[in-house]
């Protein structure tokens, strides 16, 4: 499995399984990341288990991949918590990604195809992975691999939506020598 698929599965394992899946991704990949959390070290308003969610988010604050959490479809998917790797990568301060939509990062002239596979997963609550060209803050575009999972409650209807980015710079020079 690739690093972005075990990350996104550690995320949504269930509360036993989460520290020993995170552990076996610091100890396979050789990884420096801090272990993660307890649910206690964050409290607020938010409820349980999107303290939760962010909790495990947070715990990979540092790893080479973007991690984002937003919440349902039915609310315009607003970003919860974007984790530090991908807000230094894109230049958004986290305060200003909360409660807006991730199509924020999206270019001026949009891949009609990835965004129909968003939607639908979104309909559907399914897993996608598209690649596309985003923004950072700057306007600077990047290329970048978006994996999307939806994260369900204990009754079995979607209570978030994680997703994975691997974002990698585009090489204008090459574009336009082609």
């Amino acid at each position: 499995m690739t690093l972005r698929r075990d990350v996104l599965a550690a995320i949504d394992a269930d509360r036993g399984a989460f520290r020993s899946r995170f552990s076996a991704l610091v100890d396979d990949r050789g990884l420096d990341l801090a272990s993660p959390p307890s649910r206690s070290d964050h409290p607020d308003d938010r409820s349980e288990r999107e303290a939760l969610l962010v909790d495990r988010v947070r715990a990979f604050d540092d790893l080479p991949l973007g991690l984002t959490l937003t919440g349902p479809a039915y609310r315009d998917t607003p970003i919860v918590y974007v984790n530090r790797w991908f807000r230094e990568r894109t230049g958004y301060a986290l305060d200003e990604l909360r409660g807006r939509n991730p199509r924020l990062f999206q270019g001026p002239d949009p891949d009609p195809d990835a965004r129909a596979d968003f939607r639908e997963a979104l309909s559907t609550w399914s897993t996608v992975t598209v690649e596309l060209e985003n923004r950072r803050r700057d306007g600077t575009p990047f290329a970048n691999r978006v994996s999307l999972r939806p994260l369900s409650g204990d009754a079995g209807t979607v209570t978030h939506w994680v997703a994975a980015q691997e974002p990698e710079p585009i090489d204008r020079s090459e574009a336009e020598s082609g």
